[in-house]
Protein backbone atom coordinates (compact mmCIF):
# COMPACT_ATOMS: atom_id res chain seq x y z
CA UNK A 1 0.00 0.00 0.00
CA UNK A 2 1.69 3.32 -0.92
CA UNK A 3 1.52 5.61 1.83
CA UNK A 4 2.31 9.95 0.66
CA UNK A 5 4.60 11.62 3.66
CA UNK A 6 5.68 15.33 3.80
CA UNK A 7 4.17 18.49 3.41
CA UNK A 8 1.81 20.25 1.36
CA UNK A 9 2.64 22.62 -1.46
CA UNK A 10 1.67 26.17 -0.77
CA UNK A 11 -1.91 26.83 -1.74
CA UNK A 12 -1.23 30.42 -2.83
CA UNK A 13 2.00 31.24 -5.09
CA UNK A 14 2.65 30.33 -8.76
CA UNK A 15 1.65 27.32 -9.99
CA UNK A 16 4.11 24.34 -10.57
CA UNK A 17 5.48 24.45 -13.31
CA UNK A 18 8.13 21.47 -13.29
CA UNK A 19 7.77 17.95 -11.33
CA UNK A 20 11.45 16.61 -10.76
CA UNK A 21 11.19 12.55 -10.29
CA UNK A 22 13.75 10.85 -8.07
CA UNK A 23 13.49 7.53 -7.79
CA UNK A 24 15.68 6.33 -4.86
CA UNK A 25 16.41 3.07 -3.96
CA UNK A 26 19.20 2.35 -1.41
CA UNK A 27 21.29 5.31 -2.00
CA UNK A 28 21.78 6.79 1.27
CA UNK A 29 25.26 7.53 1.18
CA UNK A 30 24.85 9.81 -2.05
CA UNK A 31 21.05 11.01 -1.13
CA UNK A 32 21.78 14.35 0.87
CA UNK A 33 23.74 15.51 -2.04
CA UNK A 34 21.68 15.01 -4.40
CA UNK A 35 18.34 16.54 -2.82
CA UNK A 36 20.27 19.60 -1.42
CA UNK A 37 20.99 20.14 -5.46
CA UNK A 38 17.16 20.46 -5.84
CA UNK A 39 15.47 21.84 -2.95
CA UNK A 40 18.00 24.59 -3.79
CA UNK A 41 17.27 25.01 -7.09
CA UNK A 42 16.76 28.83 -8.62
CA UNK A 43 13.52 27.97 -10.45
CA UNK A 44 10.85 28.08 -7.46
CA UNK A 45 7.51 26.90 -9.10
CA UNK A 46 8.96 23.79 -8.58
CA UNK A 47 8.06 20.01 -6.58
CA UNK A 48 10.62 17.16 -5.72
CA UNK A 49 8.47 13.82 -5.91
CA UNK A 50 10.40 11.12 -4.57
CA UNK A 51 9.89 6.95 -5.21
CA UNK A 52 11.31 5.18 -2.44
CA UNK A 53 11.15 2.15 -4.07
CA UNK A 54 11.72 -0.03 -1.38
CA UNK A 55 14.52 1.27 0.59
CA UNK A 56 16.18 -0.26 3.18
CA UNK A 57 19.38 1.46 3.68
CA UNK A 58 17.76 4.13 5.75
CA UNK A 59 17.28 6.15 1.98
CA UNK A 60 13.21 6.60 3.31
CA UNK A 61 13.86 8.06 6.22
CA UNK A 62 16.62 10.53 4.81
CA UNK A 63 13.40 11.34 2.30
CA UNK A 64 11.08 11.83 5.24
CA UNK A 65 13.58 14.56 6.92
CA UNK A 66 13.44 16.61 3.58
CA UNK A 67 9.70 16.46 3.38
CA UNK A 68 9.38 17.07 6.87
CA UNK A 69 11.80 20.00 6.13
CA UNK A 70 10.75 21.34 3.04
CA UNK A 71 7.44 21.84 1.29
CA UNK A 72 8.53 21.15 -2.15
CA UNK A 73 9.38 17.62 -1.32
CA UNK A 74 7.01 15.13 -1.78
CA UNK A 75 7.85 11.30 -0.43
CA UNK A 76 6.18 8.58 -2.10
CA UNK A 77 6.78 4.86 -0.49
CA UNK A 78 6.25 1.68 -1.82
CA UNK A 79 7.30 -1.35 -2.86
CA UNK A 80 10.37 -2.29 -4.91
CA UNK A 81 9.24 -2.49 -8.26
CA UNK A 82 12.38 -0.80 -10.50
CA UNK A 83 13.26 2.88 -12.16
CA UNK A 84 10.07 2.38 -14.92
CA UNK A 85 7.31 1.78 -12.31
CA UNK A 86 8.97 4.70 -9.75
CA UNK A 87 9.36 6.94 -12.42
CA UNK A 88 5.52 6.17 -13.60
CA UNK A 89 4.68 6.16 -10.03
CA UNK A 90 6.19 9.92 -9.45
CA UNK A 91 4.40 10.89 -13.03
CA UNK A 92 0.94 10.07 -11.63
CA UNK A 93 1.18 12.27 -9.14
CA UNK A 94 3.05 14.88 -10.74
CA UNK A 95 1.55 18.62 -11.25
CA UNK A 96 3.89 20.35 -13.32
CA UNK A 97 3.86 21.49 -17.24
CA UNK A 98 7.11 19.59 -17.26
CA UNK A 99 8.46 16.63 -15.89
CA UNK A 100 12.67 16.02 -15.28
CA UNK A 101 14.21 13.08 -13.62
CA UNK A 102 16.94 12.88 -11.46
CA UNK A 103 18.66 9.86 -10.12
CA UNK A 104 19.14 9.67 -6.05
CA UNK A 105 23.02 9.44 -6.23
CA UNK A 106 23.50 12.06 -8.74
CA UNK A 107 23.17 16.11 -8.08
CA UNK A 108 22.40 19.22 -10.52
CA UNK A 109 23.51 22.43 -10.61
CA UNK A 110 21.04 25.05 -9.22
CA UNK A 111 20.26 27.01 -12.05
CA UNK A 112 19.33 23.23 -14.33
CA UNK A 113 15.66 23.21 -14.45
CA UNK A 114 15.05 26.85 -14.79
CA UNK A 115 17.48 26.85 -17.50
CA UNK A 116 15.74 23.87 -19.51
CA UNK A 117 12.18 24.66 -18.39
CA UNK A 118 12.67 28.23 -20.04
CA UNK A 119 14.30 27.55 -23.27
CA UNK A 120 11.57 25.06 -23.69
CA UNK A 121 8.91 27.89 -22.91
CA UNK A 122 10.76 30.31 -25.43
CA UNK A 123 10.65 27.72 -27.60
CA UNK A 124 7.89 25.62 -27.58
CA UNK A 125 9.46 22.74 -27.53
CA UNK A 126 7.94 19.49 -25.98
CA UNK A 127 11.79 18.07 -24.73
CA UNK A 128 14.83 19.94 -24.34
CA UNK A 129 17.97 17.61 -24.21
CA UNK A 130 21.53 19.24 -22.56
CA UNK A 131 24.77 17.64 -22.01
CA UNK A 132 25.85 15.88 -18.73
CA UNK A 133 29.16 15.36 -16.37
CA UNK A 134 30.76 12.31 -15.87
CA UNK A 135 31.94 12.35 -12.37
CA UNK A 136 34.16 9.58 -11.47
CA UNK A 137 38.29 9.42 -11.37
CA UNK A 138 38.09 12.33 -13.24
CA UNK A 139 35.19 14.71 -14.50
CA UNK A 140 33.75 14.51 -18.70
CA UNK A 141 31.49 16.59 -20.59
CA UNK A 142 29.44 14.75 -22.39
CA UNK A 143 27.40 16.47 -25.00
CA UNK A 144 24.42 14.88 -27.70
CA UNK A 145 26.46 14.50 -31.21
CA UNK A 146 23.39 16.13 -32.82
CA UNK A 147 23.79 19.78 -33.31
CA UNK A 148 22.29 21.71 -31.20
CA UNK A 149 19.26 24.16 -31.56
CA UNK A 150 15.47 23.91 -32.42
CA UNK A 151 13.99 21.22 -34.24
CA UNK A 152 10.06 21.30 -35.10
CA UNK A 153 8.59 20.07 -37.94
CA UNK A 154 10.84 20.36 -40.83
CA UNK A 155 13.42 19.13 -38.87
CA UNK A 156 12.26 16.68 -36.36
CA UNK A 157 12.62 13.88 -38.62
CA UNK A 158 16.09 13.94 -39.20
CA UNK A 159 16.84 14.18 -34.87
CA UNK A 160 14.37 11.05 -35.11
CA UNK A 161 17.29 9.30 -37.49
CA UNK A 162 20.12 10.50 -35.35
CA UNK A 163 18.92 10.06 -32.12
CA UNK A 164 20.48 6.48 -31.63
CA UNK A 165 23.47 7.45 -33.16
CA UNK A 166 25.23 10.88 -35.12
CA UNK A 167 26.78 8.01 -37.86
CA UNK A 168 29.36 10.98 -38.97
CA UNK A 169 30.68 11.23 -35.08
CA UNK A 170 30.51 7.80 -34.46
CA UNK A 171 29.10 8.64 -31.35
CA UNK A 172 24.95 8.77 -29.59
CA UNK A 173 22.99 10.90 -31.58
CA UNK A 174 20.89 12.03 -28.33
CA UNK A 175 22.17 10.64 -25.21
CA UNK A 176 20.45 8.00 -23.55
CA UNK A 177 19.74 9.56 -20.08
CA UNK A 178 16.70 11.00 -19.19
CA UNK A 179 18.36 12.86 -16.29
CA UNK A 180 20.08 15.68 -18.66
CA UNK A 181 16.35 16.33 -20.53
CA UNK A 182 13.12 17.66 -19.62
CA UNK A 183 9.68 16.43 -21.31
CA UNK A 184 6.24 18.14 -21.58
CA UNK A 185 4.01 15.99 -19.53
CA UNK A 186 1.43 15.53 -22.24
CA UNK A 187 4.09 14.54 -23.96
CA UNK A 188 4.58 11.77 -21.38
CA UNK A 189 1.08 10.84 -21.08
CA UNK A 190 1.03 9.93 -24.93
CA UNK A 191 3.62 7.24 -24.16
CA UNK A 192 3.68 6.01 -20.32
CA UNK A 193 2.27 2.05 -20.99
CA UNK A 194 4.91 1.94 -23.69
CA UNK A 195 7.93 0.72 -21.97
CA UNK A 196 7.42 -2.52 -19.87
CA UNK A 197 7.41 -1.96 -16.04
CA UNK A 198 9.86 -4.87 -15.55
CA UNK A 199 12.75 -3.53 -18.23
CA UNK A 200 15.76 -3.08 -16.63
CA UNK A 201 18.33 -2.74 -19.32
CA UNK A 202 18.48 0.75 -21.56
CA UNK A 203 15.03 1.90 -19.92
CA UNK A 204 16.04 5.00 -20.20
CA UNK A 205 17.30 4.87 -23.76
CA UNK A 206 13.79 3.26 -24.45
CA UNK A 207 11.76 5.94 -23.25
CA UNK A 208 13.82 8.49 -24.91
CA UNK A 209 12.98 6.65 -28.59
CA UNK A 210 9.29 6.52 -27.97
CA UNK A 211 9.08 10.24 -26.97
CA UNK A 212 10.96 11.05 -30.15
CA UNK A 213 8.67 9.54 -32.15
CA UNK A 214 5.92 11.36 -30.61
CA UNK A 215 7.61 14.73 -30.16
CA UNK A 216 6.56 17.41 -32.66
CA UNK A 217 9.54 19.76 -31.47
CA UNK A 218 12.71 19.61 -29.37
CA UNK A 219 15.68 22.10 -28.12
CA UNK A 220 18.76 20.17 -28.45
CA UNK A 221 21.23 22.77 -25.65
CA UNK A 222 24.80 22.27 -25.73
CA UNK A 223 25.29 22.82 -22.05
CA UNK A 224 26.00 20.97 -18.98
CA UNK A 225 24.08 20.85 -15.55
CA UNK A 226 23.46 17.68 -14.36
CA UNK A 227 26.37 15.14 -12.49
CA UNK A 228 26.29 11.55 -13.76
CA UNK A 229 27.93 9.92 -10.52
CA UNK A 230 30.09 6.37 -11.79
CA UNK A 231 29.21 4.40 -9.04
CA UNK A 232 30.50 0.97 -9.01
CA UNK A 233 27.41 -0.21 -7.16
CA UNK A 234 24.86 0.41 -9.27
CA UNK A 235 22.85 -2.18 -11.36
CA UNK A 236 25.09 -0.47 -14.44
CA UNK A 237 28.41 -1.27 -13.39
CA UNK A 238 27.56 -5.02 -12.24
CA UNK A 239 27.97 -8.32 -13.34
CA UNK A 240 24.33 -9.82 -14.34
CA UNK A 241 23.91 -13.24 -15.39
CA UNK A 242 20.73 -12.88 -16.65
CA UNK A 243 21.60 -9.72 -19.03
CA UNK A 244 20.99 -11.77 -22.05
CA UNK A 245 17.27 -12.38 -20.78
CA UNK A 246 17.40 -8.43 -19.96
CA UNK A 247 18.35 -7.85 -23.73
CA UNK A 248 15.84 -9.85 -25.14
CA UNK A 249 13.35 -7.73 -23.66
CA UNK A 250 15.13 -4.48 -24.93
CA UNK A 251 14.87 -6.47 -28.40
CA UNK A 252 11.71 -6.96 -28.25
CA UNK A 253 10.52 -3.59 -27.64
CA UNK A 254 11.94 -2.37 -30.48
CA UNK A 255 10.99 -4.44 -32.87
CA UNK A 256 7.54 -3.13 -31.85
CA UNK A 257 8.61 0.14 -32.64
CA UNK A 258 9.63 -1.06 -36.13
CA UNK A 259 6.15 -0.57 -37.18
CA UNK A 260 5.50 2.78 -35.65
CA UNK A 261 4.57 5.35 -38.77
CA UNK A 262 7.41 7.79 -37.80
CA UNK A 263 10.21 4.79 -37.48
CA UNK A 264 12.35 4.81 -40.63
CA UNK A 265 14.33 2.64 -42.31
CA UNK A 266 17.60 4.68 -40.82
CA UNK A 267 16.05 4.11 -37.56
CA UNK A 268 15.80 0.60 -38.01
CA UNK A 269 19.61 -0.13 -39.06
CA UNK A 270 20.71 2.26 -36.44
CA UNK A 271 18.87 0.14 -33.67
CA UNK A 272 19.78 -2.85 -35.03
CA UNK A 273 23.39 -1.38 -34.42
CA UNK A 274 22.48 -0.57 -30.97
CA UNK A 275 21.66 -3.84 -30.63
CA UNK A 276 25.27 -5.00 -31.43
CA UNK A 277 26.57 -2.22 -28.68
CA UNK A 278 24.97 -4.05 -25.69
CA UNK A 279 25.74 -7.96 -26.95
CA UNK A 280 29.42 -6.59 -26.84
CA UNK A 281 28.60 -4.62 -23.47
CA UNK A 282 27.54 -8.49 -22.03
CA UNK A 283 30.97 -10.11 -23.75
CA UNK A 284 33.15 -7.63 -22.29
CA UNK A 285 31.87 -6.60 -18.87
CA UNK A 286 28.04 -7.55 -17.65
CA UNK A 287 28.24 -12.12 -17.82
CA UNK A 288 30.90 -12.11 -15.68
CA UNK A 289 33.21 -13.66 -18.03
CA UNK A 290 36.55 -13.61 -16.76
CA UNK A 291 37.57 -12.45 -20.44
CA UNK A 292 37.10 -8.77 -20.04
CA UNK A 293 36.86 -5.76 -22.33
CA UNK A 294 37.82 -7.62 -25.97
CA UNK A 295 39.35 -5.59 -28.01
CA UNK A 296 38.00 -1.88 -25.85
CA UNK A 297 41.92 -1.01 -26.35
CA UNK A 298 42.99 -2.22 -29.45
CA UNK A 299 46.90 -3.01 -29.03
CA UNK A 300 47.88 -1.59 -32.10
CA UNK A 301 49.27 1.54 -30.21
CA UNK A 302 52.13 -0.47 -29.03
CA UNK A 303 53.25 -0.91 -32.55
CA UNK A 304 53.25 2.76 -33.47
CA UNK A 305 55.87 3.49 -30.66
CA UNK A 306 59.59 2.93 -31.21
CA UNK A 307 61.02 -0.73 -29.66
CA UNK A 308 62.78 -0.58 -26.52
CA UNK A 309 60.66 2.65 -25.39
CA UNK A 310 60.48 3.57 -21.64
CA UNK A 311 56.52 4.09 -21.62
CA UNK A 312 54.63 6.37 -18.95
CA UNK A 313 50.76 5.38 -18.59
CA UNK A 314 48.42 7.89 -17.48
CA UNK A 315 45.26 7.34 -16.39
CA UNK A 316 43.83 4.70 -13.69
CA UNK A 317 40.76 2.31 -14.06
CA UNK A 318 40.34 -0.33 -16.96
CA UNK A 319 41.77 1.42 -19.63
CA UNK A 320 45.30 2.20 -17.63
CA UNK A 321 45.08 -1.31 -16.36
CA UNK A 322 44.34 -2.85 -19.93
CA UNK A 323 47.21 -0.85 -21.90
CA UNK A 324 49.71 -2.14 -18.93
CA UNK A 325 48.91 -5.67 -19.66
CA UNK A 326 49.13 -5.36 -23.19
CA UNK A 327 52.61 -3.14 -22.68
CA UNK A 328 54.12 -6.13 -20.54
CA UNK A 329 52.82 -9.13 -22.66
CA UNK A 330 54.54 -7.25 -25.52
CA UNK A 331 57.44 -7.12 -23.83
CA UNK A 332 59.56 -4.98 -26.85
CA UNK A 333 58.71 -1.80 -24.40
CA UNK A 334 60.01 -0.70 -20.90
CA UNK A 335 57.13 0.04 -17.89
CA UNK A 336 57.81 2.68 -15.96
CA UNK A 337 54.77 3.15 -13.50
CA UNK A 338 51.41 5.15 -14.06
CA UNK A 339 50.48 8.71 -12.82
CA UNK A 340 47.48 10.68 -12.48
CA UNK A 341 46.18 14.28 -11.38
CA UNK A 342 43.55 12.80 -9.32
CA UNK A 343 46.57 10.13 -7.54
CA UNK A 344 45.92 11.47 -4.25
CA UNK A 345 42.36 9.64 -4.29
CA UNK A 346 42.87 6.78 -6.08
CA UNK A 347 43.62 3.57 -4.98
CA UNK A 348 45.14 0.74 -7.03
CA UNK A 349 47.63 -2.38 -6.33
CA UNK A 350 47.98 -3.34 -9.39
CA UNK A 351 48.70 0.22 -11.26
CA UNK A 352 50.44 2.30 -8.23
CA UNK A 353 49.28 5.86 -9.12
CA UNK A 354 52.02 8.09 -8.61
CA UNK A 355 51.54 11.92 -9.24
CA UNK A 356 52.70 13.87 -12.55
CA UNK A 357 55.24 15.69 -10.58
CA UNK A 358 57.25 12.64 -10.71
CA UNK A 359 58.33 12.97 -13.91
CA UNK A 360 60.49 15.47 -13.54
CA UNK A 361 63.19 12.91 -11.71
CA UNK A 362 61.65 10.05 -13.98
CA UNK A 363 63.91 8.38 -17.10
CA UNK A 364 61.19 8.00 -19.69
CA UNK A 365 60.25 8.20 -23.45
CA UNK A 366 56.38 8.22 -24.08
CA UNK A 367 53.53 9.72 -21.96
CA UNK A 368 50.36 7.56 -23.24
CA UNK A 369 47.19 8.87 -22.33
CA UNK A 370 44.90 5.92 -21.62
CA UNK A 371 41.96 7.73 -22.11
CA UNK A 372 39.17 7.16 -24.80
CA UNK A 373 37.52 10.82 -24.54
CA UNK A 374 39.02 13.15 -26.87
CA UNK A 375 38.14 16.24 -25.17
CA UNK A 376 39.54 14.34 -21.69
CA UNK A 377 42.55 14.09 -23.31
CA UNK A 378 43.46 16.83 -24.48
CA UNK A 379 42.94 18.97 -21.12
CA UNK A 380 45.21 16.15 -19.60
CA UNK A 381 47.75 16.67 -22.34
CA UNK A 382 47.64 20.75 -21.69
CA UNK A 383 48.14 19.77 -17.61
CA UNK A 384 51.30 17.66 -19.00
CA UNK A 385 52.47 20.46 -20.69
CA UNK A 386 52.00 22.83 -18.27
CA UNK A 387 54.04 20.75 -15.95
CA UNK A 388 56.98 20.82 -18.75
CA UNK A 389 56.52 17.65 -20.61
CA UNK A 390 57.98 18.05 -24.54
CA UNK A 391 54.51 18.11 -26.70
CA UNK A 392 56.05 15.03 -29.08
CA UNK A 393 56.44 12.78 -25.70
CA UNK A 394 52.93 12.95 -24.72
CA UNK A 395 50.78 10.00 -26.64
CA UNK A 396 47.15 9.57 -27.00
CA UNK A 397 45.35 6.91 -29.73
CA UNK A 398 41.74 7.28 -30.78
CA UNK A 399 39.56 3.89 -29.77
CA UNK A 400 36.64 2.91 -31.15
CA UNK A 401 34.33 0.42 -29.71
CA UNK A 402 34.33 -2.62 -31.76
CA UNK A 403 30.92 -2.30 -32.89
CA UNK A 404 31.82 1.38 -34.68
CA UNK A 405 34.53 -1.03 -36.40
CA UNK A 406 31.58 -3.27 -37.84
CA UNK A 407 30.04 -0.30 -38.54
CA UNK A 408 31.73 0.14 -40.66
CA UNK A 409 32.91 -2.73 -42.33
CA UNK A 410 29.20 -3.60 -43.03
CA UNK A 411 28.87 0.24 -44.75
CA UNK A 412 26.65 1.56 -41.96
CA UNK A 413 28.20 4.81 -41.72
CA UNK A 414 27.28 6.42 -45.04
Amino acid sequence: MERQEGKQLEEQGAPIVVSVIVPVFNTAQYLRQCLDSLVNQTLRQIEIICIDDGSTDGSDEILDEYAAKYSSVKVIHKENGGVVSARRCGEAASNGEYIGYVDGDDWTDPEMFWQLYHCAIKNRAEMVASGYYLEGNYTSELYDGVEGGFYGEEKIRNLRENAIYCMPKKEAGLRGSLCCKLFLKKLLERIRFQVPADMQMSEDKMQMLACILECRSAYVLKKAYYHYRINPASSTHSENPSYLLCMDKVYQYIRKLYSHPNFTAVMRRQAELYMIEILLAGINTRLGFGIRNLLWFDPYWLESIPAGSRIVLYGSGEAGRKCRTQLLEKGCHVYVGCIDFGYARLRDDILQIRSPEILSFTEYDYIVITVKNPAKAEQIRKGLEELGVEPERILWFEQRELFWRYAQAEGLLK
